[in-house]
């Protein structure tokens, strides 16, 4: 920017554009005038120094002219002296001072025209002649008084006429130089003249020039502030609410953008309270996950040098699912304000923290050491996990931790925040209050989703194959049944056993597939039997959680036992009570729809779900298989026979078979029996079989 388009541009942000464009304006009309009136000024200038030197010379030219006729006449007068007769001598005198008056009046009027200097100089010498003429004249007329004329006659021919003769050329060589010097100042006039034609000129074009800058600098103010509006107008047309129009003026333009200004801030105050309600959990004020991952990023990337270290916890409320199928979802969102009330009292200020989905929250919090993890979950555990009272009913709430560190496990919150979700899985299944991360897990993850592909092909290349583990009576000692058991040959893995496939299976929803090809082999099965004539037996199939929440389900099994025109009440359906716990919707529906076909019902792994009484009564089971770890070591712990009997009791009590899974020693087998369960299964009976080791170990066993 100029010199002059600084000043112009202070001045722009202080004015009006109307008061702007009216100085402009009058600016240049000044300017016009000002030229206008220097113009006249240094005309009027050079034309009266023109007439003082037109009037000088000629003052200079009329007094020498005087001058030299006044030498003239007196020099005339000079030779009437000389004559005799007295009368002529005495009438010549006044005539002679009267010349001599004029000469000095002539004198004195070109000593006032002529400056000082050199010009005076020349003026002095011709004074000093005069001076010489006038002194040998009185000489001379003395000399006449005294009649003595021949010393007159020669003094006046000589020292009087010369002095004369001096006086007149000293008189002839002041009017040369006058006149050069006339001729010097008209040349010097005319020169400047030419200087002030040239300056006048410059000055024309230092307006128009200056007009022009002025005419940029005002346009400028007015059309820069309308282009940066004008751009400001199409970022907020496209969602930039946080962009602000320069103004950098006072005047309508100004106003204008900070109007523009104004109306982005409300909209995006507006957009981002819309934004902030999506991003915010109604049911308890919490960041939802979008939302959690930008709070975690942005205090990952504020924490000081000294708090390079970070732990995200991802908290999951246990039997939530449970408690909205049996009090209904009030007693649910009850429980989940419950603990994001904990959550928020605990980790406000400090942390970010959010619900990401159902029951599930995360907090992520910086610490000094890493080994402060450990401790922050226990408190964040010990916080969350509390009773609530609904509606007269105390309901206890517990959580499952999993625990991700930053930086080690993850750069950022989104990634730390899956690392944390797996170890909270991990949690859940191993039973775990608080499970860590471990990167070596990575591995066998990246296997199981390599064999996730692999999956849909086992099931159309038949590599999946049906293994049956008997079940006896304990009263008549006949084996009633079995429990159905997939595994699968993998052509390059080989044998799997179904801890490889069957967790990932039910995370990714292929477990239905799997299901379904269970179900037809297992009726097949049976059909094959009632063919060969064998005596009736039943077969147990596991169903997963994503089953019983699958209302087609009745309709196509009832389906397929009419077709292979199988018997229901020999096809058993198990589902583990954690299955049951943590189902999204109602299973009682399901159940009930397949209980209606005629299908036997059981409940596997009895005792880990940590289902109440109150809700087991509702459910149309069968039948009760407690869990291997009630059975393990029996014989040898009082308390645990004193628990496994009182498990029998309550299930024969609501009119369900007890069966003890996991028996694997006879020791273990008299303390099933004398607790009074009515099946056993386990090692001590007989391993998995294939179909035709199966139907052999029948043969064999009677």
């Amino acid at each position: 920017m100029s010199s002059l388009d600084r000043p112009l541009s202070r001045l722009s942000r202080r004015l009006r554009i109307r008061t702007r464009l009216g100085l402009a304006f009058g600016l240049l009309l000044l300017l016009l005038m000002g030229l206008a009136a220097l113009s006249v000024y240094r005309l009027t200038g050079l034309s009266d120094a023109l007439n003082r030197i037109v009037d000088d010379q000629a003052v200079i030219r009329d007094s020498v002219n005087e001058i030299n006729r006044n030498a003239e006449a007196v020099a005339r007068k000079l030779l009437v002296l000389m004559s005799p007769d007295a009368e002529l001598r005495v009438s010549a005198y006044p005539e002679i001072a009267s010349a001599n008056n004029r000469l000095d009046d002539a004198m004195q009027r070109l000593a006032m025209v002529l400056p000082l200097g050199p010009r005076t100089d020349r003026l002095s010498e011709v004074r000093l002649r005069l001076a010489d003429y006038r002194a040998s004249y009185v000489d001379v007329r003395n000399l006449i008084e005294r009649d003595d004329f021949q010393a007159a006659r020669a003094l006046l021919g000589s020292d009087t006429e010369s002095a004369l003769s001096l006086f007149v050329s000293a008189i002839h060589q002041l009017a040369a130089s006058e006149e050069r010097a006339g001729t010097a100042q008209a040349r010097e006039l005319r020169d400047q003249i030419d200087v002030d034609r040239t300056g006048v000129l410059a000055l024309c074009i230092g307006a128009l020039v200056a007009g022009a800058l002025l005419a940029v600098g005002v346009t400028r103010s007015i059309v820069i502030p309308l282009k940066r509006a004008e751009d400001g107008a199409e970022l907020i047309a496209q969602g930039q609410y946080g962009h602000r129009i320069e103004v950098d003026s006072a005047d309508e333009l100004g106003h204008m953008a900070a109007a523009m200004n104004t109306m982005a801030a409300a909209v995006g105050e507006r957009e981002a309270e819309l934004r902030r309600l999506a991003d915010i959990d109604l049911l308890t004020g919490l960041p939802q996950r979008a939302r959690f991952i930008a709070d975690g990023d942005r205090l990952l990337a504020n924490l000081p040098e000294r708090e390079q270290l970070a732990v995200l916890i991802c908290i999951d409320v246990d039997r939530l699912k449970a408690v909205n199928s049996v009090l209904g979802f009030d007693a649910g969102d009850a429980l989940l304000r419950g603990a994001a009330a904990k959550l928020e009292g605990l980790f406000e200020g400090v942390a970010a923290y959010g619900r990401l989905a159902g029951g599930t929250f995360a907090a992520l919090a910086p610490v000094a050491r890493l080994d402060h993890a450990n401790a922050l979950a226990a408190q964040l555990r010990e916080e969350v996990e509390h009773k609530l009272s609904w509606q007269g009913q105390s309901l206890d709430l517990s959580v499952s931790l999993g625990v991700a560190h930053w930086p080690e496990h993850a750069a950022d919150t989104e990634a730390l925040l899956r690392r944390a979700e797996q170890a909270m899985f991990e949690a859940k299944r191993l039973r775990q209050d608080v499970a860590v991360f471990n990167p070596s897990a990575e591995a066998s993850r990246a296997l199981h989703l390599s064999l996730l592909s692999d999956l849909a092909t086992a099931i159309q290349q038949d590599q999946l194959r049906q293994f049956l583990q008997p079940k006896r009576c304990l009263k008549t000692g006949r084996i009633t049944g079995a429990e159905a058991l997939v595994r699968w040959q993998h052509p390059q893995r080989g044998w799997l056993p179904p801890g490889d496939f069957i967790p990932f299976a039910e995370r990714s929803g292929r477990i239905r597939q799997i299901t379904d090809w269970m179900l037809a082999r297992a009726v097949r099965t049976l059909a094959a039997w009632e063919a060969e004539g064998r005596e009736p037996m039943s077969i147990a199939v596991n169903i997963s959680t994503l089953d019983i929440q699958d209302q087609t389900l009745p309709a196509r099994l009832a389906a397929l036992l009419a077709e292979y025109r199988v018997d229901p009440g020999q096809l058993q359906l198990e589902v583990t009570e954690t299955g049951l716990m943590s189902s999204g919707t109602d299973p009682i529906a399901v159940l009930n729809a397949l209980k209606a076909w005629g299908v036997s019902l059981a409940i596997d792994d009895f005792g880990t779900g940590q289902s109440s009484l109150a809700y087991l009564q509702h459910l149309p089971v069968d039948e009760l298989k407690i869990d291997r770890s009630f059975v393990q070591d029996v014989d040898g712990d009082p308390r645990r026979q004193a628990l496994l009997k009182s498990i029998v009791g309550v299930g024969q009590g609501l009119g369900l078979k007890v069966t003890a899974e996991g028996v694997e020693n006879a020791a273990e087998l008299d303390c099933i029996t004398a607790c009074g369960c009515d099946l056993i299964q386990g090692y001590l009976l007989a391993r998995p079989m294939d179909l035709p080791d199966f139907e052999a170990w029948l043969g064999r066993t009677g």
